[in-house]
């Protein structure tokens, strides 16, 4: 009984990537890019440190024509027999949903030889390598659909798609050098491929915001339709990172507007919330409340019990907020009073009484009122594909494309790159140029205005 193949050493590598703090996703997306890598060589019958550059250039029309989720279906559908009480489900083609999953299965390899085997070490490290193999085996491959040929191929990756996986091999590659192992080439060696550059689109500020206001005009749910108003609000209103929106919490929240957050490879910053987008995140809050506590009745609800401390000031063992004048100079002096008892309910304690912590969190569906629960990613991306669609918007409009047009339409106002750049978290100014070129506005004007022959 054997695992998908991996590269020889790669446990290492991965356990590396641990100690020095990488995130959960960063070693998921390196342990997936690596077994795939591993499972073309296994199929070639190519041993690792004997890999040419010729090799990595096959790789790369290997993954452009879908070849891959061919070889991984004939491990992944072995695999899926063994793992139906692990709890391990049929995932699509590269997921990204990384939750950790309870066991890692044996798989029988094809050829029946025992070569290039994933087996934790039994080690301190074995539960994470467990943990970290579970996941990646539960979502390479594709099971479901046509197997032929030319179906195949329109999985393949995009040069992008593929470029990220040949990173994660010049990670490895560099991994091995530090440790002094032997390497079959040099990661510069490693080429890239190329890419198309295609110009950044971003709809009219008009046309965004349109996005931004139909949920209130086509979500039947009125609470539904007040939670992703506030949550399209609160995008454009900071630029942050759909994840970073999801993976809010309630004590994050205070009436100022500023919110600190862990971005992308663990880097924290602070963004900002606008006038416009805490009187949504007020309202919104309204909602949320009555979601606190799924499992008791409504005289138990946080909403009703605002009252009580209202009225009785000393239950809360000291004079409570609320019923003081809020000092909101900094926005407007509009009503943030549920963001301020948020703010009392951080300081007393009771939001760790909460059902979940999440500022967002589902209100119908099989994770409603769980521990811990908040929405999907995938929930909302699905959400504003069918907005737009519904408003006609031709440009592809998605959750990152309110964080480029929050960029874009702050540089067209005057905002410095450099501002933009520790507003949005990225290390490289070059990125943040990238989010900002978009505009096609100045060069329009410039040729109206400067053509010679108008």
């Amino acid at each position: 009984m054997k695992d998908f193949p991996k590269l020889e050493d790669q446990d290492d590598f991965l356990l590396s990537l641990q100690n020095n703090n990488y995130s959960t996703k960063t070693i998921h997306n390196y342990a997936r890019d690596l077994c795939i890598f591993a499972t073309f060589l296994y199929f070639r019958g190519v041993e690792f440190k004997d890999v040419k550059k010729k090799d990595i250039d096959t790789f790369k029309g290997y993954l452009v024509a879908g070849q891959h989720l061919k070889d991984l279906d004939k491990f992944r559908e072995e695999y899926a027999k063994n793992v139906v009480k692990s709890g391990v489900k049929g995932g699509e083609a590269l997921s990204d949903d990384l939750r950790p999953q309870e066991s890692v299965s044996d798989i029988v390899a094809p050829s029946g030889e025992e070569k290039n085997v994933v087996k934790p070490t039994g080690k301190f490290e074995s539960d994470f390598l467990t943990d970290v193999y579970s996941k990646v085996y539960g979502s390479l491959g594709k099971l479901s659909g046509s197997s032929d040929s030319s179906s195949k191929k329109r999985n393949g990756l995009s040069p992008r798609s593929v470029n990220r996986m040949l990173s994660s091999l010049r990670s490895f590659l560099k991994f091995r050098i530090s440790y002094d192992l032997e390497i079959p080439l040099p990661p510069d060696a490693v080429s890239l491929m190329k890419a198309e550059k295609k110009m950044k689109k971003v709809a009219s500020l008009e046309q965004l915001k349109q996005l931004i206001e139909a949920p209130m005009v086509f979500e039947k749910n009125q609470e539904v339709a007040i939670r992703n108003r506030c949550m399209l609000e609160v995008l454009f209103a900071t630029g942050m990172r759909i994840s970073e929106l999801v993976g809010l919490d309630l004590n994050q929240l205070n009436v100022e507007g500023k919110i600190y957050i862990l971005g992308k490879g663990k880097k924290e910053r602070s963004v900002y919330l606008t006038p416009r987008s805490l009187d949504w995140l007020n309202k919104y809050l309204v909602v949320r409340l009555k979601h606190a506590f799924t499992d008791r009745d409504e005289g138990e609800q946080p909403v009703e019990m605002e009252k009580f401390f209202l009225e009785n000031p000393e239950e809360n063992g000291r004079e409570t907020s609320v019923s003081k004048e809020l000092n909101l100079e900094i926005f407007d002096k509009g009503n943030r009073k549920y963001i301020q008892l948020i703010e009392d309910y951080r300081k007393s304690g009771m939001l760790n009484r909460f059902d979940s912590p999440a500022l967002f969190i589902p209100f119908s569906g099989r994770n409603a009122g769980k521990p811990d629960a908040r929405i999907s990613t995938n929930y909302f991306q699905e959400r504003i594909v069918v907005y737009r669609k519904k408003l006609g918007i031709q440009i592809p409009t998605s959750a990152h494309s309110l964080r480029h047009g929050f960029a874009t339409y702050l540089a067209e106002e005057g905002a410095s790159p450099a501002a933009l750049q520790i507003l949005l978290g990225h290390e490289s100014l070059n990125t943040t140029t990238r989010y900002v070129h978009a505009s096609e506005k100045f060069a329009e004007e410039t040729v109206r205005k400067n053509h010679p022959l108008k």
